[in-house]
């Protein structure tokens, strides 16, 4: 997914977000080396947002 959004799309950034509740999908950013970087709101209820950057230290 990394290489196809850098090489394909160009892009340097993935942001994701996901409901504190939701501890699979936050298991899921965490592995994949998204690093949290706030709180939300999603459909009401508290979430967290995500970011992994594609260039530099945090990308496999």
């Amino acid at each position: 997914m990394c290489d196809l959004a850098v090489a394909d799309y160009g892009l340097t950034t993935l942001r994701a977000a996901a409901t504190v509740d939701n501890a699979g999908s936050r298991a899921v950013l965490e592995r994949m080396r998204f690093r949290p970087t706030g709180e939300t709101l999603l459909d009401g209820r508290p979430g967290l947002t995500y970011v992994l950057r594609l260039t530099g230290g945090d990308r496999r």
